[in-house]
C-alpha cells in the first residue's frame, strides 16, 4: 500500500496530468503543423491553439517549480537501485528544463516573427510578445531550430519516463504510478 507520505500532493498530481495532456497535444499538433499536409486555414487555427497550450504549459511549469520548492517531493522508493534513482532524478530534471525551454523558445519564435500575430490565449486574453525582437529573422530562425530539437528531446524524454513507469509496474511489480495518482494506491499482486 502506498502511504500518503510516499505520494505527491494533490495539486502536484493535478498539474502533472494537465501538463502531460497539454504537452502530448502540443507535440502532436506541432508534428502536424510541421509535416502535415493541411490547408492554411486549419494550419492557422492549429498554430493559435498550439500557442495557447504553450502558454498554459509555461504557467503550469512555473507553478510546478514553485510547488517543488515549497512542498517536498516524496522520497524515491527504497526498492530502486542507486543508478535507477540517479536516472529518475536526471529524467525529472530534464522534464522540468524542457517544460520551460520549449514554451519559451516557442514564445520567442512568435515574438520575433515578421508577421507579428498576437497570441490570444484560448480566445480569452492576449499574451504579450517578448519585447525588442519583433521582425528579427535571425532570432526567429534560431528559436525555431531550438524549438524543433527540444520537441524531439521532449518526445524521447517522455518515452523514457513512460518506459520507466511500465518497467516498475510490469517487471518490478511495484505500483509506482500510485505516487502520481489520486486515491489510495495498492501493491501489485
Amino acid at each position: 500500500m502506498t502511504k500518503p507520505a510516499d505520494r505527491y500532493a494533490g495539486i502536484a498530481v493535478a498539474l502533472h496530468w494537465v501538463m502531460a495532456l497539454a504537452i502530448l497535444l502540443m507535440l502532436a499538433s506541432g508534428f502536424v503543423m510541421a509535416f502535415g499536409d493541411i490547408g492554411p486555414s486549419l494550419k492557422f487555427r492549429l498554430y493559435q491553439w498550439h500557442k495557447s497550450l504553450g502558454v498554459l504549459v509555461l504557467v503550469a511549469a512555473a507553478l510546478r517549480i514553485l510547488l517543488r520548492l515549497v512542498l517536498k517531493a516524496p522520497a524515491l522508493p527504497g526498492f530502486m537501485p542507486a543508478w535507477e534513482a540517479r536516472a529518475a532524478k536526471a529524467g525529472h530534471l530534464a522534464l522540468y528544463v524542457l517544460m520551460v525551454a520549449m514554451p519559451v523558445t516557442g514564445w520567442i519564435v512568435v515574438s520575433a516573427s515578421v508577421f507579428g500575430l498576437p497570441t490570444i490565449v484560448f480566445g480569452l486574453f492576449e499574451w504579450p510578445h517578448v519585447p525588442g525582437i519583433a521582425g528579427d529573422a535571425a532570432v526567429e530562425g534560431a528559436a525555431k531550430g531550438a524549438h524543433f530539437w527540444l520537441a524531439l528531446l521532449m518526445a524521447v524524454t517522455i518515452a523514457g519516463h513512460i518506459a520507466a513507469v511500465i518497467k516498475h509496474i510490469v517487471i518490478d511489480r511495484e505500483n509506482i504510478l500510485a505516487r502520481m495518482w489520486w486515491g489510495r494506491g495498492r501493491t501489485m499482486p
